[in-house]
């Protein structure tokens, strides 16, 4: 049933071409928020939801280091429209649950981003605070984050981040040049 929904919701993830609406990101946020918000950490059943999802493609190792680098996990992608939706999953310590959509605007709807972030922030119990903007440049690439976390005195936490990557100089290029990376984080508490 679940794989049945994300797959509805792959249809409306898709980048569209010049002379339809732009991207808003409602399809990559529901799928963020069934996969990472709802299920996330429960990796056997997200496996388990990816295999049944028509078009998904598993991550070779080559592909996986390209999104986690040197951090442990695996992921999958799937064809939306003129772009890429990838699903990664990261191993602890610092296990992370993200759903990126290549080839887009850059635009979100950010009332709908911030509906689904409280939402995700009761489920969790509430105690969030949100994450001063930030610009991180690493070579030709610029990332602008936001979000929102929580830390507990065992040194658990947890957090949700919304991440925009582009190439520099920092001007959004014409559609299809930024990623838009939606990331769930949990660290376990200190032994």
């Amino acid at each position: 049933m679940l794989a049945a929904l994300i797959a509805l919701a792959l249809q409306a993830a898709a980048p569209s071409s010049a002379d339809a609406p732009q991207f808003r990101g409602e399809g990559q946020m529901k799928v963020f928020d069934m996969i990472c918000g709802r299920v996330f950490p429960d990796e056997a059943r997200i496996d388990s939801i990816m295999a049944k999802l028509p078009g998904a493609r598993a991550l070779t190792p080559t592909e996986i280091k390209d999104y986690l680098r040197d951090d442990p996990g695996h992921g999958w992608v799937i064809q939306a429209g003129t772009s890429n939706m990838g699903v990664t999953l990261e191993a602890p310590p610092v296990h992370a649950c993200a759903v990126r959509m290549t080839n887009t605007d850059g635009v979100i709807d950010e009332g709908v981003w911030q509906q689904l972030i409280a939402a995700a922030q009761a489920r969790a119990g509430g105690g969030f605070t949100t994450v001063p903007p930030r610009t991180i440049e690493l070579g030709a690439i610029q990332s602008e984050v936001s979000g929102v976390q929580k830390q507990g005195a065992d040194g658990a936490a947890e957090a949700i981040y919304l991440i925009r990557t582009m190439p520099k100089p920092a001007r959004p290029p014409a559609q299809g040049g930024i990623e838009i990376r939606m990331v769930r984080q949990l660290v376990q508490a200190r032994r």
